[in-house]
C-alpha cells in the first residue's frame, strides 16, 4: 500500500511539474490573446456606446435650433415671398445665434442659391466649388433632415465649427437650408475628457470620411482612408466594426461604430503591448495551472473515488435537508456578487425563518422538528426557480440567492412561499418571517447580508408570517 502510495505521489510530482512548465512557457501566448479578445470584443464596444451617447446629448441642442429654424413660420413665409427684407431674415439669424449661444446660424435660399450669414452677409454659392459640397450633401441626403459637417467658413474667419444644416422643406419642396454652428473646441474639450477618464484613443469621422478631433488645433488632413487603408471600406459599409493592425510590435485594437443620428462614425483605440499583459499572463498562468490540477486530481480519483465522493457530500451538503450548507453556500454567493460588481446584473437574497421553531421542538419533539425542517426545505426547492440557489444557513435559517433578480422579483418569491406553506400538507402549522434584500454596487459580502438579516428582524419584530424589503 505504501509502494503504492508512493508512485502515485511521483508520478502526480511529475505531472505537475511538467504542467507548470508548461503553463510558464504557454501563458504569455494565451494571456496575450485572451486580454486583446476582451478588449476588442466588450471593452472598446462598452466605451463607444457611452462616448456616442453622451455626445449624443452635447449635440442634441445644436440639432433641435436647427429643426426649430426649419420648421420657423417666418422663414417659411420669408422664403415663399421671394426673400424680400433681408434685414429682417438678419435680424431672426442674430438672435437665434445669441438666444441659444451658438457661434453661428445661416439660411439658404435654395431658388436664388444665395447663403445668408447672421452677421449681414450674404453670397451666391458656387456649386463648381469644394466651398459648397457641404450644401450638396446636405440636400442629397435622404435618410435624414439634417446633416453635420466640420469646416472652416470665411464667413466665420476660419474657425473650425461643427455645422448642423437642416433642410427647409414645406409640401415635399425643399426650400432650403438653416443652421447653426457650435466651436469645434467646445466638443475637443468633450473628447479629451473621455480620453483621459479611458485611456484610449477617439476618432470621428465625418460624412466626407474626414477623421474630426484627430488634431487639436487645426482641421484635421487625415482621413479613414489614409489613416486604416486596409479596412477604410469596412467601417463605411459597417454598423459596428472590430479590427487590430499591428505595426513594429505594438497592436493597435479598434472598435468602429456607426452613430446614425450624427452620420458620424466613432472609432476607439487601445494600444495594446505584449508587456501590459504581463499581469493577465500571471492570472492566466493560475488559470492553465488550475486546469492541470484538477486533471491530476481527476487521475487520483480513479484511485479514491469512492472516499472523496463521500466526503464532498459530507462538505457541501446538509444531511437533513439535503440543500446546500453555509460551507458550500459562501463560495456561491460571492461569485454571484463578484459577477454582480463587474457585470452589473441585479442580485437579491432572501433570509427566511421558521417562526417560533423552538416551540415546535419542545411541544412536538425533535424527530417532528426535522420533519418539517425537512418538507420546508423540500417546499422552497418546488417554489424557487432552477437558478435560484437554496441553503441551510444554520438552524431553523434558510437562504435563497436569486441570480439576475430584482428585489421586486425576490418579493414576489418570498410572497409565494409564505402562500404556499399555508395551504401545504405539513406535520405542523409553521409560518416563516423573511428578510428580502438586493445586493448594492461596491457593497461587502457582509453588509449585503446584514441588511437582509435587518429586514428579518423586522418582520419578526412586527408580527412575524411576513417579509420586508431591507431599506
Amino acid at each position: 500500500m505504501d509502494h503504492a502510495r508512493r508512485r502515485c505521489n511521483i508520478t502526480l510530482t511529475l505531472l505537475l511539474l511538467a504542467g507548470f512548465t508548461f503553463t510558464s512557457w504557454f501563458s504569455f501566448h494565451m494571456a496575450h490573446n485572451s486580454l486583446s479578445e476582451g478588449i476588442i470584443d466588450e471593452t472598446l464596444p462598452l466605451t463607444s456606446h457611452v462616448i456616442s451617447t453622451d455626445l449624443q446629448k452635447q449635440l442634441q441642442g445644436p440639432i433641435y435650433v436647427a429643426q426649430s429654424m426649419a420648421q420657423n413660420h417666418f422663414i417659411h413665409l420669408w422664403l415663399k415671398n421671394g426673400s424680400a427684407n433681408s434685414e429682417q431674415l438678419f435680424a431672426f439669424l442674430n438672435k437665434t445665434k445669441t438666444l441659444f449661444k451658438s457661434k453661428t446660424s445661416f439660411l439658404v435660399d435654395h431658388s436664388t442659391q444665395t447663403y445668408y450669414h447672421f452677421d449681414g452677409q450674404a453670397h451666391q454659392l458656387n456649386f463648381s466649388s469644394p466651398e459648397s459640397d457641404w450644401y450638396k450633401a446636405t440636400i442629397e441626403e435622404s435618410q435624414r433632415d439634417y446633416v453635420l459637417n466640420v469646416d472652416a467658413s470665411p464667413q466665420d474667419n476660419f474657425s473650425p465649427i461643427v455645422y448642423v444644416n437642416h433642410k427647409i422643406i414645406v409640401n415635399n419642396a425643399l426650400l432650403g437650408v438653416t443652421g447653426v454652428g457650435i466651436q469645434l473646441s467646445d466638443l475637443q474639450q468633450l473628447i479629451t475628457h473621455y480620453q483621459q477618464q479611458y485611456k484610449r484613443k477617439i476618432y470621428f469621422a465625418d460624412h466626407q470620411g474626414r477623421l474630426i478631433f484627430y488634431n487639436q488645433s487645426k482641421l484635421p488632413n487625415h482621413t479613414l482612408a489614409s489613416e486604416f487603408a486596409s479596412h477604410h471600406s469596412e467601417i463605411i459599409s459597417r454598423p459596428h466594426y472590430k479590427f487590430s493592425i499591428n505595426k513594429q510590435g505594438v497592436q493597435r485594437l479598434i472598435n468602429s461604430r456607426y452613430i446614425p443620428d450624427l452620420g458620424w462614425h466613432l472609432m476607439v483605440e487601445q494600444t495594446f503591448t505584449p508587456e501590459t499583459s504581463l499581469t493577465d499572463a500571471l492570472f492566466a498562468n493560475l488559470l492553465l495551472g488550475g486546469v492541470i490540477t484538477l486533471c491530476i486530481l481527476a487521475i487520483a480519483q480513479l484511485t479514491f473515488n469512492q472516499y472523496q465522493t463521500r466526503l464532498e457530500s459530507i462538505a457541501l451538503t446538509d444531511k437533513l435537508c439535503n440543500v446546500l450548507n453555509r460551507q458550500a453556500f459562501e463560495p456561491q454567493l460571492q461569485r454571484h456578487i463578484q459577477r454582480a460588481q463587474n457585470s452589473r446584473v441585479p442580485l437579491s437574497l432572501l433570509l427566511l425563518d421558521i417562526d417560533h421553531f423552538k416551540q415546535v421542538n419542545d411541544q412536538y419533539g425533535h424527530l417532528v422538528g426535522d420533519q418539517v425542517l425537512k418538507h420546508f426545505a423540500k417546499l422552497c426547492k418546488s417554489v424557487a426557480r432552477n437558478n435560484d440557489i437554496l441553503c441551510r444557513w444554520g438552524g431553523e435559517e434558510f437562504m435563497i440567492l436569486m441570480p439576475n433578480s430584482y428585489i421586486k422579483h425576490a418579493e414576489q418569491l418570498s410572497e409565494r412561499l409564505r402562500t404556499a406553506l399555508a395551504t401545504c400538507d405539513c406535520e405542523v402549522s409553521i409560518t416563516i418571517s423573511i428578510g428580502v434584500a438586493q445586493y448594492q454596487p461596491q457593497e461587502s459580502e457582509d453588509d449585503f447580508i446584514k441588511r437582509a438579516d435587518d429586514a428579518l428582524y423586522r418582520a419578526k419584530r412586527l408580527g412575524r408570517d411576513r417579509s420586508e424589503l431591507a431599506a
